[in-house]
């Protein structure tokens, strides 16, 4: 038998590990997949590192084994497998099937039984063995024909363990290791062990007198008397925990040489399992190798990175940048702000080889600028709107884009981390690379770009080419432009805001009897429920809560209550903005610029981050008047705001169809009116305020697929009322239900999606046997397509007015888009012709069953903008 070697490998516990270790995927059938992928990959790697002869994949049967038997809280405290993960077990069954691997499971075993009865087995016919395991308790099997392969952290981080290893980790051989379990007992597999004895303790103890069996019978022997007492005391306990330790290797499973032998693939199924779980990095392989599980781009690559030292080795670079054609492109900065951030190396990969630009003097840039400008040298690159701006503050261009990972992996999933390129290459090729191996990372943009390409259906490059890809150079415009800040307006309201705190602190200290900590929860909830000896609406683990929920609910228990939210809402405004804002203005541009993430939201839409100038609190007027900070750069220009009138009804109006909400539209009528008239039965011109705001409430409820329990929220009527409030909705417009009812079937049918331009949100929850995850689909289900639409409507409009404004030669700039809103910065004198232009832009972007409507106003601030009729300014 010798020259055999047999692999055992826990299937449970390599599928848990590769489930937690990779992002959650998924296929287009909303079948979820990380686990099964991740554990093909870690086979892959082990099987060509150890090649063996004879192959087992090992299962759990069932949660009821001898040892519940024997214990009842044997893994008591073990969490149920999320919901993700259970169906992935019976699909890794099916992937081994067509590999030709055995599995095998044993009723009232666990996996670990059965590798350690064919472990033992093995041993007696002089056949060597490795297990794979991410479970420490295997190592217990490790002899000198036994060794175990540890998965540690990921996919790709393993152990060897051998007998010299172990004892050199634990102190102890391998076969004694149960010993020490049995003392020191086992949090994970809730084995209780010894009271007081820790891992130091019991190998100590075992090193000295080798099992428990000895222990016992020197009892008397061992010194401190509360450590041999608690021994004593829980001896039967000891003995217990070994038993549950032990791994059995006597389970009655037959020897089969035949079945355990690595076979061919079921080369076809293989194909075909592979296609349905849309494993195409897989595929791949299978065409290229006609056997492997892994593509060849599994293995890093071996590439030289060649150091650019002077202008003659820059311009050799690009004269064969040129000679070629395309490059992938990639900068290390300083930081991830681009209007802050400093390029410190430039990497460019062309074949096999990474040149590397250091930038220890920025003139050093210019050297490389023939190759940034050249349109005919064509680039993949991750997040190209970064490098744009900060190219841009080198008086440099990023031109000849060719691909852009980050816009491209965004239209693929917008579920995935897109800006995380680490996890992209383990998504998409198997394999991992840390952040700081940019060399690397940039040498494999291209294998990454084709297989993402590949793996996107036509109508989403579609997307990504006619909207994402062009769009990125307009926000890269914008967050270059920024907005001017005026920094007095900033401190002015920075010292009424810290002056009235002042006074809400002194009147909250009064109202409570003695200064305390405001914004300490603990010290805020003995305040309120414990010294006042107000009602208790909620508690947490750590004490009462106090939020704003909370708080809103006690609003009239005692007149301290509104003091605290005021305090609260100040602080926050004069933390978050006044005092923040004015550490964001760019010392030479004077000017804050905000980062438009493009790539970051499931619906399309875009977000602000650093800072947040989407999020200015405006229902309160303490927060719009922050708007004054933001100002026009100086007397010859103004702000200009349109905002879309109710773009997400009029989404939900187009792609439902719905008569009743389509004539709303068309003839101007006020929808929330016309709601309020419907549901409430009552004339249009009878509907009173009241009604409206409830009407309102519905409407947009309806949007964001609110339940009874939200809207009686919402709108201070009972449940009963708010479940009365949809019901008549709905009657009353039956394209709204019916559009309901099919966009959730659709995404159980296809698990997925899709708004106007065919932009997708993978929703595989829906088909969830978890009815709370498939309720949040559902609403999901409901949203995705509107406010997606909504997105896609404005980002259309945007790259109609850029693309006008330029063709006309006009100088305003576009300089944010806050949702349903774009903010331009507009010389007086082209005031009207660029108005007019914004607001045809924006009416006309695409053709709805609905008309879009724009409210255009203007002023020198943000704040101060009045509405502007055109042909009357």
């Amino acid at each position: 038998m010798s020259g055999e070697k047999l692999m055992l490998v826990d299937g449970n516990s390599l599928l848990f590990k590769a489930f937690y270790a990779l992002p959650l995927l998924h296929n287009r059938e909303g079948v979820f997949t990380n686990a099964v992928y991740g554990f093909l990959t870690m086979l892959n790697r082990v099987l060509e590192q150890e090649n063996p002869t004879h192959v087992v994949v090992a299962f759990d049967k069932d949660k009821k084994t001898f040892r519940q038997e024997m214990y009842g809280d044997y893994k008591a405290n073990r969490v149920a497998a999320p919901d993700e993960l259970l169906g992935q077990f019976a699909l890794i069954r099916q992937v081994l099937d067509a590999l030709n691997i055995t599995y095998l499971e044993q009723e009232g075993y666990e996996a670990d039984d059965i590798i350690g009865t064919l472990s033992y087995k093995a041993e007696q016919r002089g056949i060597d063995t490795v297990i794979v395991t991410g479970d420490g308790d295997a190592l217990q099997l490790v002899s000198d024909k036994v060794k175990v392969l540890m998965s540690r952290k990921g996919i790709t981080d393993i152990a060897v363990y051998d007998e010299e290893e172990v004892k050199n980790k634990w102190g102890v051989e391998p076969y004694r290791l149960v010993e020490v379990k049995a003392l020191m007992g086992d949090s994970s597999d809730n084995i209780p062990g010894v009271d007081g004895i820790g891992p130091k303790t019991a190998v100590k103890l075992i090193k000295e007198y080798g099992d428990l069996e000895n222990l016992y019978a020197h009892i008397d022997e061992i010194k401190g008397g509360k450590l041999a007492e608690k021994l004593k005391e829980q001896k039967d306990i000891a003995f217990l925990s070994r038993e549950l330790a032990t791994i059995k290797r006597n389970v009655d499973i037959a020897w089969d040489e035949e079945k355990f032998k690595r076979r061919e693939p079921d080369w076809q199924v293989l194909k075909d399992l592979y296609q349905k779980l849309e494993f195409n990095s897989f595929l791949q392989a299978l065409e290229k190798k006609g056997s492997g599980l892994m593509p060849e781009t599994s293995t890093l690559p071996s590439l030289e990175v060649r150091e650019v030292k002077g202008e003659k080795e820059a311009l050799e670079l690009v004269q064969r940048a040129k000679r070629e054609g395309e490059i992938a492109l990639a900068f290390k900065a300083d930081y991830h702000h681009p209007m802050w951030a400093r390029i410190e190396d430039i990497f460019c990969a062309l074949g096999k080889d990474v040149y590397r630009l250091h930038l220890d003097e920025e003139e050093k840039i210019l050297w490389l600028r023939p190759l940034l400008e050249d349109e005919n040298i064509k680039k993949v690159v991750h997040n190209a709107k970064f490098m744009q701006v900060i190219l841009s503050r080198y008086g440099v261009s990023l031109r000849g884009l060719k691909g852009d990972i980050l816009l491209l992996s965004y239209v693929h999933d917008p579920a995935l981390d897109a800006e995380d390129i680490c996890q992209l290459f383990t998504r998409f090729l198997g394999i991992r690379v840390e952040k700081s191996d940019i060399p690397l990372q940039v040498g494999m943009f291209n294998d990454l770009y084709q297989v993402i390409y590949q793996e996107t259906p036509a109508e989403l490059i579609e997307l990504l080419d006619r909207v994402e890809m062009p769009l990125s150079f307009i926000l890269a415009d914008m967050e270059m432009a920024g907005i001017k800040v005026d920094k007095r307006v900033l401190e002015e309201l920075t010292a009424e805001f810290a002056n009235r705190i002042k006074k809400y602190e002194e009147k909250i200290y009064t109202l409570a009897g003695g200064e305390f900590n405001i914004n300490s929860p603990k010290q805020l909830g003995k305040v309120l429920f414990e010294d006042l000896g107000l009602k208790v609406v909620k508690k947490t683990k750590t004490g009462y809560a106090t939020g704003v929920e909370v708080l809103e609910e006690l609003y009239d228990q005692h007149e301290i209550i509104p003091y605290i939210l005021g305090y609260r809402q100040l602080a926050k405004l004069k933390s978050t903005y006044t005092d923040a804002l004015a550490n964001l203005i760019h010392p030479v541009t004077g000017r804050v610029h905000t980062i438009f993430k493009q790539a970051q939201t499931v619906t399309g839409r875009l977000s602000s981050v650093e800072p947040n100038l989407q999020n200015i609190p405006v229902k309160m007027e303490e927060g719009r008047r922050i708007r004054k900070a933001f100002v026009a750069c100086d007397e010859d220009h103004v702000l200009l705001s349109a905002d879309y009138s109710q773009i997400d009804l009029r989404s939900l109006a187009h792609i439902s169809g719905d008569e009743v909400l389509i004539d709303t539209f068309v003839k101007g009528i006020d929808i929330h009116r016309r709601t309020a008239s419907e549901i409430f039965k009552v004339p249009l011109e009878k509907v009173d305020e009241e009604l409206r705001r409830r009407a309102k409430a519905v409407n947009f409820g309806i949007i964001y697929g609110i339940s009874d329990f939200g809207l009686a929220r919402d709108t201070g009527v009972s449940r009963k009322e708010a479940r009365e409030y949809i019901e008549k909705y709905l009657n009353s417009y039956p394209g709204v239900k019916r559009y309901m009812e099919e966009i959730v079937e659709m995404g159980k049918k296809y698990g997925y999606v899709e708004t106007i331009l065919k932009r997708r949100r993978y929703l595989p929850e829906l088909n969830s046997p978890n009815k709370t995850l498939q309720a949040l689909a559902r609403r999901m289900a409901l949203n995705t397509p509107i406010q997606g639409t909504s997105a896609d409507i404005i980002k259309l409009a945007m790259l109609r007015i850029d693309e006008e404004l330029k063709k006309r030669g006009l100088k305003a700039k576009m300089l944010l888009q806050v949702h349903d809103d774009l903010i331009f910065e507009v010389p007086r004198d082209e005031l009207e012709e660029t108005a007019a232009l914004i607001k045809q832009g924006m009416e006309n972007a695409i053709r709805l069953k609905v008309p879009l409507e724009v409210a255009i106003k203007v002023g020198p601030n943000w704040y101060d903008m009045q509405p502007l009729e055109l042909g009357k300014s």
